[in-house]
């Protein structure tokens, strides 16, 4: 790996745009972040960002699930399954949300629900979450942790909640995302749950030197009874009002 500065990208927000938001959310007495209580179902959530890989999904159809793919703009292509579960990666140096938001709809038919950040790119809570609730997202997974959480922003808890991610595939290069553990058995082996998998297509890996968690997590949800679902099914059966 070739050392070297870190260039930071800015994303215009619309300030009046998010106070407005703001504004019009209910005000309450709470002054932390609401997290989700414990369940009891051992739950794995599998995602993958950037592109659709078709043999990724026939293995996990044959291994009975579905996953969620967050889908680059310029990766939304004709081949992508109606069965699949697309979402939005929102590309901060390409375009704005809005624009962003109706190419995807204008492929799919719909509006997209959930989000994670390309690159991981994050400005700050009250920046980023309040803008994605705006704009119809219910759930987002940029961030890195272990219990999803609806945020609470000057006493107002945001319409949105935040699904962090734990484990992702390894890597040598300097990368914004890493795993919580330091492997991939601990967080199975102590029955976290949800589980929330960061897995990048196999072609990405590939051309970026990824040593790919997909296996692995999918041999661990075997050995210690997790059920691995996408991030739709878990919304709808876990965190939905």
């Amino acid at each position: 790996m070739q050392e070297g500065p870190i260039n930071e990208i800015s994303y215009y927000f619309p300030a009046l745009q998010i106070q407005s938001f703001m504004e019009h959310l209910q005000a309450s007495e709470t002054y932390e972040d609401q997290y989700m209580g414990p369940i009891e179902e051992k739950i794995v959530v599998m995602t993958h960002d950037d592109q659709f890989d078709r043999e990724m999904f026939i293995i996990e159809s044959d291994n009975g699930f579905q996953s969620t793919w967050f889908l680059l703009d310029t990766q939304m292509n004709d081949d992508i399954p109606e069965s699949a579960d697309t979402q939005i990666h929102l590309n901060k140096e390409t375009g704005t949300f809005s624009e962003q938001i109706n190419r995807f709809n204008e492929r799919f038919g719909f509006e997209p629900i959930f989000n994670r950040n390309h690159r991981l790119l994050w400005r700050a809570n009250n920046f980023d979450f309040p803008f994605m609730a705006l704009n119809g997202i219910l759930a987002d997974s940029t961030l890195i942790g272990t219990r999803p959480f609806r945020p609470v922003i000057n006493g107002k808890i945001m319409p949105i909640w935040e699904l962090p991610f734990c484990i992702t595939d390894k890597s040598d290069r300097f990368m914004a995302s890493y795993s919580v553990a330091g492997d991939y058995e601990t967080p199975f082996r102590e029955g976290l749950s949800p589980i929330v998998v960061l897995s990048h297509p196999f072609d990405v890996c590939k051309r970026y030197g990824l040593e790919s968690c997909f296996w692995e997590c999918l041999k661990r949800t075997k050995k210690y009874n997790y059920k691995m679902i996408n991030m739709r099914d878990f919304y709808n059966k876990i965190l939905k009002p």
